[in-house]
């Protein structure tokens, strides 16, 4: 797991960046429609799916990546299948994904902790969504629109961090293994 944890470092890096692309979208149209403020979370939600089974494909490794990938592209689905949905259904979809991705980033930072010495970003990655997904969940009748504010900083939040553990763990196989090897 070690050696495919570091070779797909970029995989982080690319869910970061399209997550604080999400954010920056979400603050950057303030009065979007409900609609289109879906399909943008759809779309981030499927590439953040994608990009992790990727990652499970290529490391042969099919747990958390793959599931957290399933996720994301389920909940992607049903937000383009299903536009028709009270807010209150895709509020609940979006803080059951948060909570579940925190779950697995907490469980993958405690399962690694002695083998990588970064753990801790992931485990704050973890705990960002958890929260988050609480706080979707004890106000679901304040509406999706109403909540964009939220969501867009949480999306930035998570994006950075995972900008930030994907450049640690690049900078960690370098230290582990000359370039070029």
């Amino acid at each position: 797991m070690e050696k495919t944890l570091l070779d797909f470092w970029w995989v982080p890096i690319v869910r970061g960046v399209v997550a604080i692309l999400f954010g920056i979208l979400v603050f950057a149209w303030p009065g979007i429609s409900l609609l289109a403020f879906l399909m943008l979370i759809a779309a981030y939600w499927i590439v953040d799916g994608i990009a992790s089974i990727y990652y499970a494909a290529k490391a042969k490794h099919w747990g958390w990546p793959f599931w957290s990938g399933i996720i994301s592209i389920a909940a992607g689905a049903v937000a383009v299948l299903a536009p028709g949905l009270a807010a209150i259904s895709i509020l609940i979809v979006i803080a059951v994904w948060a909570i579940a991705h925190g779950l697995l980033d907490i469980y993958t930072a405690i399962r690694f902790r002695n083998e990588i010495d970064f753990e801790w970003w992931l485990g704050i990655s973890g705990l960002v969504s958890i929260v988050f997904g609480v706080l979707v969940l004890r106000q679901p009748a304040a509406g999706a629109l109403a909540i964009a504010t939220l969501i867009g900083a949480f999306a930035l939040v998570i994006g950075v961090v995972l900008v930030i553990s994907g450049l640690r763990i690049r900078g960690f196989r370098n230290k582990r293994r000359p370039m070029g090897v």
